[in-house]
Order: C-alpha cells, then sequence, then structure tokens
C-alpha cells in the first residue's frame, strides 16, 4: 500500500473550471422572476465569489450584450452595462486609479446608481436658473 503522499492528484486548472456560473444562472433565472412577480430587485456581488476565468466567459456568453451602457465618474469610475437579458446588468466600480472595488450583476429596471438623485436635479436647476438669467437682456 502506498503512502497517501505518493498518490499523483492533478486538478484541472482553475481557469478551465466553470463550477459556479451555471448555478449563478439559476440565481439570476429565479431573480428575474422575482423582479417580475413582485418587483423586487437582487444584487449578486460577483466580486465576493470564487468565479474562475472560465465562470466569467459562462456569464457573459449565457447573459449576452444588451443595448445599454453607461459610465459614470464619480470618485472613480463605474460602468454599468444592460446584459441581453433585459433586467440584468453587469455593474462595475473602480477607484480613481482603475483598481476594480467592486463588481456585480444588479437584477433590477434600472441600477440605482443611475437615476438622477433629487439633491442633484435641484443644484442642477439651480445652475441652470443662473445661466437662464445671465443670458437675459440686462442679466450678467
Amino acid at each position: 500500500m502506498k503512502p497517501i503522499d505518493a498518490i499523483p492528484i492533478r486538478p484541472a486548472p482553475a481557469s478551465d473550471v466553470a463550477g459556479n456560473a451555471p448555478a449563478l444562472l439559476h440565481e439570476i433565472a429565479a431573480a428575474l422572476d422575482t423582479l417580475l412577480r413582485t418587483g423586487r430587485e437582487y444584487c449578486i456581488d460577483l466580486s465576493a465569489l470564487p468565479l474562475s476565468p472560465a465562470d466569467r466567459d459562462l456569464l457573459r456568453e449565457a447573459l449576452g450584450t444588451g443595448e445599454v451602457r453607461v459610465d459614470l465618474d464619480t470618485l472613480g469610475n463605474s460602468h454599468i452595462e444592460e446584459t441581453g437579458v433585459p433586467g440584468v446588468w453587469w455593474v462595475c466600480h473602480r477607484s480613481e486609479d482603475g483598481v476594480l472595488l467592486t463588481e456585480s450583476l444588479a437584477i433590477c429596471r434600472v441600477p440605482e446608481i443611475i437615476p438622477a438623485h433629487p439633491a442633484d436635479i435641484a443644484m442642477g436647476l439651480q445652475g441652470l436658473q443662473e445661466r437662464m438669467a445671465s443670458r437675459e437682456p440686462g442679466g450678467h
């Protein structure tokens, strides 16, 4: 009998294994069903999961590419991309120096970061009114 150390074990390279993507696809389908039935949104934090490159490739292939892409420059860069499955958004947030901070899949109509905040709208209105006043006859 050989000692256990003598038994050759060769795990498959991590880049060749797509172990978590199939389960994530089922989770996404369930979240979409919930969104349709109840309106409840859902988020899957990809940066907290052990995903191999093969997992990411499988997710990208299965979800496809949608029509909407949004880049936000606020305290770093946020890239929001609609997948080919309406209601599923790939969201990446990077620091000002380009380091990936978070990556997630948002299952929602529109990710919360996109709509303008009421305080920002109020500031925009004030700025517009000031620009309009400065262009009126007698304005400065």
